[in-house]
């Protein structure tokens, strides 16, 4: 007859204690993983706006007789993206019309998420829900740290017109922007989910809009 053997109450203890101790190493350094990519993405956003912004100021000064974006001597996206390169670092471009190589097989619209959100951008994500990244149909850029840019430029966009973002406890749409500028900082690499790795922000007359959060009130340069 065989004796069935189960596991003593001591080798349940142990086990139990050494998966609390794994647990207990583990938890922690994967807690500062998400932090860390966080921060990194975060550092990633507000370094691509202030760069995004200071070759804005740069365009207006040096490339226009108005000073306005709503008067650069351009028809389509291509041609804005291509004054940027002047004052950006951009090992890379593609036309909207073949951007295979600079998405070098990541998805040219992003999957939405409600993980969190940056302070230092505007996310995509209207509602905090349902919003997306969306590449398609830009002029792509990738900078020498592998952030990839899209930029869309509106032709009818004149002196007049503002560019407004309503960011309050939601974030809201932007209306009258003369360049939609969406940025990826790691580039192909996943995750390629809003307000994860991939951002956008519009360009008014005169530079990059933003607005602090809680703000009550939207500015219009």
């Amino acid at each position: 007859m065989k004796i069935k053997q189960g596991f003593t109450l001591a080798e349940v203890l142990i086990t139990l204690t050494i998966i609390g101790v794994v647990a207990a190493i583990t938890v922690p350094s994967l807690m500062m993983n998400v932090d860390l990519d966080r921060k990194q993405a975060e550092t990633g956003v507000k370094k691509v706006y202030t760069a995004v912004n200071d070759a804005t100021r740069q365009i207006v000064m040096m490339e226009t007789t108005s000073h306005s974006m709503g008067q650069v001597n351009c028809a389509d996206s291509d041609c804005v993206r291509d004054l940027y390169a002047k004052y950006l670092q951009f090992i890379k471009t593609c036309s909207s019309g073949a951007q295979t190589d600079c998405l070098e097989g990541a998805p040219a619209t992003s999957s939405d998420t409600t993980s969190f959100y940056s302070t230092a951008a505007y996310a995509a994500d209207p509602q905090q829900s349902g919003g997306s990244v969306d590449f398609t149909g830009k002029s792509l850029a990738v900078l020498a740290d592998g952030t990839l840019m899209g930029f869309k430029y509106d032709n009818t966009c004149s002196m007049v017109t503002k560019a407004v973002i309503n960011y309050e406890e939601e974030m809201t749409d932007v209306s009258g922007a003369c360049v939609e500028v969406a940025i990826d900082v790691n580039g192909p690499k996943k995750p390629n989910k809003t307000a994860r790795d991939r951002f956008q922000f519009p360009v008014g007359k005169l530079g990059v809009k933003m607005m602090p959060k809680n703000s009550t009130s939207s500015t219009t340069p």
